[in-house]
């Protein structure tokens, strides 16, 4: 009779979970944070996870006089069930049942824009620092600093800094986090450490100095960021034919378009590969952009003669010289995006080795509004 019952109240579960899954198929994916760590999710799947966490192994453990383990991961069922509905009926869901669960509290308050209460414990430091990171940067660091998980805490330490700017912190915190990296990681740290050296060496007086500090990350980790870097100071202190070496190396390794889109966020320096070859190997549609943002109207006049491929790169061409069309040319001209996240698919104007969604090196070319 007891296996019965278990058997009865096993076969209503699975009903409310395929009940569940029928009703959610359309529903929004949901992104699902861990650590430094970003992970989209469909919501249902996520629900359904939990719902059978929470309903099915309670009933086996009930059944067998577990009830306090069985009333934990009851509430969590609940809480899910809740949480589902909430997407149309939007009731207050108390998380309090399950706050000792800590990654499941946190995920919940974050799909529920809730604020949650932060304990005295790893977890809830680094939550904390998460949700601080944007309003007040150095609390959130200081937050970090007191744990003594430091792998997970010195990466968003990292990128902290890196958001504020602070690449010599962020040089530094990317050192710690390099000495913890497991082996398999280690060479995309260590790509990221010399990409934060090429940007921290720019705060160098000393030219010799800064050269060698470029030249040493670029040799480490031939990007677009720190080949840009590398052969703008070249051509800076006048080294053109330093400065032809690397472009070949650059065009080799497939860098030249890359490298061109990098220079247009900081047109003062790319001005400087005017001098070089690397024009030849570049897309007629990069090479367009790259002249509307450093100005160069003999160049725009020549490569407006003939279709560069792309209808937004040519009409900017013509319009920056037809004075009748500014307005159109400053509207179309704000709104281009050069660049396009792989992971999450945002569109950006400006270059930056790292996404807002805390991916390293996903930026890809894409010019389009």
């Amino acid at each position: 009779m007891k296996l019965l019952n278990i058997f009865k109240i096993l076969l209503i579960g699975l009903l409310i979970i395929a009940i569940v899954v029928f009703v959610a198929e359309h529903m929004y994916d949901v992104n699902v944070y861990f650590f430094t760590y970003t992970f989209k999710v469909p919501l249902f799947v996520l629900l359904l996870t939990f719902g059978f966490i929470g309903f099915i192994i309670p009933t086996l453990i009930f059944s067998w006089r577990e009830r306090k383990l069985s009333s934990k991961l009851s509430n969590i069922f609940t809480i899910s069930k809740a949480i589902f509905f909430s997407k149309y009926q939007k009731p207050k869901v108390n998380l309090d049942a399950i706050k000792d669960v800590k990654p499941l509290y946190f995920i919940f308050s974050n799909l529920l824009k809730q604020t949650p209460i932060y304990e005295d414990d790893i977890y809830s430091n680094f939550e904390k620092a998460k949700s601080l990171r944007y309003e007040n940067p150095q609390e959130a660091i200081k937050n970090l600093d007191s744990l003594e998980e430091k792998y997970m805490a010195l990466q968003l330490k990292r990128n902290i800094l890196f958001d504020i700017k602070d690449y010599k912190g962020s040089y530094e915190a990317q050192q710690e986090v390099l000495k913890n990296t497991p082996r398999s990681e280690k060479p995309f740290q260590k790509d990221v450490l010399n990409t934060l050296k090429s940007l921290n060496a720019h705060s160098i007086e000393d030219k010799t100095k800064l050269l060698n500090e470029l030249e040493d990350a670029f040799d480490d980790t031939k990007n677009e960021l720190t080949a840009f870097l590398y052969v703008s100071e070249l051509l800076a202190q006048e080294k053109t034919k330093d400065a032809s070496k690397v472009v070949d190396n650059i065009v080799q390794a497939n860098l030249q378009d890359k490298l061109m889109l990098v220079g247009c966020s900081n047109p003062e320096k790319a001005v400087y590969l005017m001098s070089t070859s690397i024009e030849k190997s570049v897309l007629k549609d990069v090479l367009g952009v790259f002249y509307i943002h450093i100005g160069a109207p003999q160049k725009i006049k020549m490569l407006s003669e003939a279709s560069t491929g792309s209808e937004i790169v040519d009409f900017l061409l013509k319009a920056y010289q037809d004075q009748s069309q500014k307005d159109g040319f400053n509207l179309v001209f704000k709104s281009l995006k050069l660049w396009k996240c792989k992971e999450c698919g945002e569109t950006f104007k400006d270059y930056s080795p790292k996404c807002s969604c805390d991916s390293w090196f996903t930026f890809e070319p894409y010019i389009g509004l």
